[in-house]
């Protein structure tokens, strides 16, 4: 029995024509009222159940409470979801009923979370200052489920008990790893750190795409790993397993409407990366979670100042003392590592890791650094703080104090052990077979915001010493021919055919193509830009003073030296009418969909200030290869009979393709056409009543391109591009027109506020529409390739 929960959406009908525009809403075979997804009982669940690392034929629960308990158990089956509390509390004490089948879970308590005077908190529960780093005690329950059959989905509850109490969760749906052919639809994400707009955006995801199978996260899921309630329970309502489960509660940063969050990870694998944001620093010494964070020394120098004191703090060599005295005074994943159950076989265990998932290969790579401030002062006298250019003047005589830059956690450097792992992945069959072959990590090659300089290299450390040759300060350099995103990983994903690098970090949205065909994409903007730097955004990267040398830093661009791709369905536009390459709005929620059964990444956007509009489609691309294609096909044989080639500008199959889906009346649209005989001449028009855009003759392969401005006057709806060609031949494709006030959102990238009026070029996407009354409720319908 599948009761995943879905939720149609009911719009008022002055909103009818945008709101229906946008792509598919849950199934309508799935809109029906779900058994309750609320825990019962007289104990709490600290988070509901989430899914992790599935196999052929089972697939992990984890849940998480503030106590150890006596019983914690997986229900599995058609029966669970009738079961009392205490039919429920006899069933993971051994009881027997018809449809259940029990798995005991094994219990550990997380080793370092905990909370300080900072934490949101209830009053009553909170640390004071004096506490300093309050450890809390949480406890991670986990329980695998076997035995499910290939593409069957299953009802399940957990229940923890702890003396007579008992809490049993709502019910939700599990399958094992699905198969290859299964359609799947993954949501891409990052960047969530309890923001205010993320249970927006994770609520409006959830009722756009409908079922979800899998989640990927390139990482920063909270802003201190070590702190519990971020993961939890933090107050203001968006802590991050809250706002995935749908049990968060936080109004949008324009004050407008409480969001929830999506009801995802119960149902969905979650499969996460490593963000700056899940490497907490150095504890010791320290008093307050966040000053620790921000504190991470290399551990090359933790383990050189163990050395200095390994007599005092570990007389006894114990090894195990050694590595948490190193590991308190550099930085840890612990937290992150305890959290998740994820594919432990690389050098870095759960840090780094691939796994097929259906048709998708996915790689998660460690790809991240500190981040640091930028003030640069000239004078090493006057530097009395740390940052990514210089260290405090203060603490040049205290290794474990020094900042070392914003060095890099995990090296992805030609010859590391991550990028010989990465290597050998990349060239594997598991990958090299895939139909989707996709790289996840944090910080990527490619990208307009901030965080993209400086270059990701190690720190060129520069000590600068007075006239007796003392060290009177230290400051940093990053050359860009140490970047090692570019320099490095980047050859090795462009030679492997890697489909899709999906990072995060800078917290907006921009995408990339490769001459190879690799795209790449940041889908980080849950509605917490920090900005776009490029020219039409009107924002610019601070840049260090002399003595830094100005060549290694950029202002604006990407210093990956890609185009950044204007989004191809509905671009948002400056205020003289230029589409922007980025989405930057703090207004907006954005969001990315991989859809196997369709071949493409989709991505949306939702306005938080007019949330009787739903979110629509912003960009569309193909990805990966269809079904049964042939991942790598055979090359086309020469012909056998030399009368009868068809040579390049000879003509062909006249075909017409436009750079855009959707454009505006008055806007612009690059037709290209192939299959002309060289030299051809050929007329571009606008149908149904033809008007003529351009004249253009193909060049020596019997190709063309021109770009053509649709009439002002154009009326909304669909339309036909037609190429006449000479010979008389024609072919055409279709375009939809959208009124031009409809394409123009704004200033950078802010969309009106108009309540109704959307961005270029909704498409409806093989919805269905009922009315009713003077509303209109929004069914969509989908391809899923697994029953249950």
């Amino acid at each position: 029995m599948n009761r995943r929960r879905s939720r149609t959406s009911t719009v008022a009908l002055g909103a009818l024509l945008c709101a229906t525009l946008a792509v598919p809403l849950a199934s309508a075979a799935h809109a029906v009222e779900d058994p309750t997804t609320d825990p019962v009982g007289d104990l709490a669940l600290l988070s509901d159940p989430f899914l992790q690392l599935p196999t052929a034929d089972g697939v992990r629960v984890v849940w998480t409470t503030e106590y150890a308990g006596d019983g914690n158990v997986v229900l599995v089956g058609d029966g669970v979801s009738s079961l009392t509390v205490e039919q429920a509390r006899a069933a993971a004490a051994g009881a027997t009923f018809s449809g259940v089948t029990a798995y005991a879970a094994e219990s550990s308590r997380f080793s370092r979370l905990a909370e300080d005077a900072s934490s949101r908190l209830p009053q009553d529960l909170l640390p004071s200052a004096e506490d300093g780093i309050a450890a809390r005690e949480v406890w991670r329950h986990e329980a695998a489920v076997a035995g499910l059959a290939a593409g069957e989905r299953v009802d399940y509850r957990v229940v923890s008990t702890d003396g007579d109490g008992t809490v049993v969760s709502g019910t939700f749906s599990l399958a094992p790893s699905p198969q290859a052919g299964d359609d799947l639809r993954v949501l891409i994400t990052s960047d969530h750190q309890a923001m205010a707009n993320t249970p927006a955006n994770l609520q409006m995801a959830a009722e756009t795409i409908g079922d979800i199978d899998a989640v990927f996260l390139a990482g920063d899921l909270v802003n201190h790993p070590d702190r519990a309630s971020e993961w939890f329970d933090d107050t203001r309502g968006s802590a991050f397993f809250a706002a995935l489960q749908g049990n968060g509660g936080r109004i949008d940063n324009n004050g407008v409407q409480q969001y929830s969050g999506g009801e995802i990870v119960q149902n969905a694998v979650l499969f996460p990366a490593v963000g700056n944001h899940e490497v907490q620093g150095r504890v010791d010494g320290k008093t307050k979670i966040g000053a620790s964070f921000g504190a991470p020394v290399p551990v090359e120098i933790a383990e050189a100042e163990y050395e200095k004191v390994a007599a005092d703090v570990n007389p006894t060599a114990d090894p195990d003392v050694k590595a948490q005295w190193i590991e308190n005074n550099s930085f840890s994943t612990t937290s992150y590592e305890e959290m998740f159950t994820l594919p432990d076989d690389s050098p870095g265990g759960e840090t780094y890791y691939a796994v097929t998932f259906g048709d998708i290969r996915l790689v998660s790579l460690y790809s991240t650094r500190i981040w640091r401030g930028t003030a640069a002062q000239a004078d090493a006298q006057e530097r009395t703080s740390t940052s990514r250019y210089q260290e405090a003047a203060a603490n040049l005589d205290a290794p474990l104090e020094q900042g070392y830059g914003e060095f890099v956690f995990e090296s992805l450097e030609e010859g590391s052990e991550q990028y010989e792992w990465l290597e050998a992945e990349l060239a594997s069959d598991d990958f090299q077979d895939a139909r989707f072959r996709v790289v996840m990590l944090h910080e990527g090659p490619q990208g307009l915001g901030d965080n993209v300089m400086p270059h990701f290299a190690e720190p060129t450390r520069i000590e600068e010493t007075n006239a007796e040759g003392e060290v009177v300060g230290v400051r940093y350099e990053y050359e860009p021919d140490n970047n090692m995103l570019l320099n490095d990983l980047t050859p090795l994903l462009e030679s492997a055919g890697v489909d899709l690098v999906h990072n995060g970090h800078s917290h907006l949205w921009n995408r990339f193509v490769s001459e190879n065909g690799v795209n790449y994409l940041e889908t980080s903007n849950t509605g917490n830009s920090y900005g776009a730097y490029h020219e039409l955004s009107g924002r610019s990267r601070p840049l260090p003073p002399e003595p830094w040398d100005a060549s290694n830093y950029l202002s604006q661009g990407n210093p990956g030296g890609l185009e950044a791709v204007v989004p191809n369905v509905a671009p948002f536009r400056t205020e003289t009418g230029d589409p922007q390459p980025f989405v930057q709005s703090n207004d907006l929620a954005v969001f990315a969909m991989l859809d196997t059964a369709a071949n493409e990444v989709v991505s949306y956007a939702y306005d938080v200030r007019t949330p009787e509009t739903s979110p629509w489609v912003i960009d569309r691309f193909a990805l990966g290869r269809e079904a049964g294609e042939p991942v790598d096909p055979e090359p086309t044989p020469e012909p056998t009979d030399p009368t009868d080639p068809t040579e390049p500008g000879d003509g062909g199959e006249l075909a017409v393709t436009t750079s855009v889906l959707s454009v505006a009346a008055g806007g612009e649209v690059t037709i290209s056409a192939s299959g002309l005989a060289a030299g051809e001449a050929a007329t571009i028009e606008l149908h149904s009543d033809p008007v003529v855009l351009a004249t253009a003759v193909a060049d020596a392969s019997g190709e063309l391109s021109a770009t053509v401005t649709i009439p002002a006057t154009t009326e909304p709806g669909t339309h036909e591009i037609v190429l006449v060609a000479a010979s008389g031949e024609s072919a055409g494709v279709e375009i939809v027109v959208v009124a031009a006030d409809v394409a123009s959102p704004g200033e950078s990238g802010d969309l009106a506020a108009t309540g109704s009026s959307l961005p270029v070029g909704l498409l409806l996407g093989g919805g269905v529409l009922l009315a009713v009354g003077g509303a209109v409720t929004f069914f969509a319908l989908r391809r899923r390739g697994r029953t249950g």
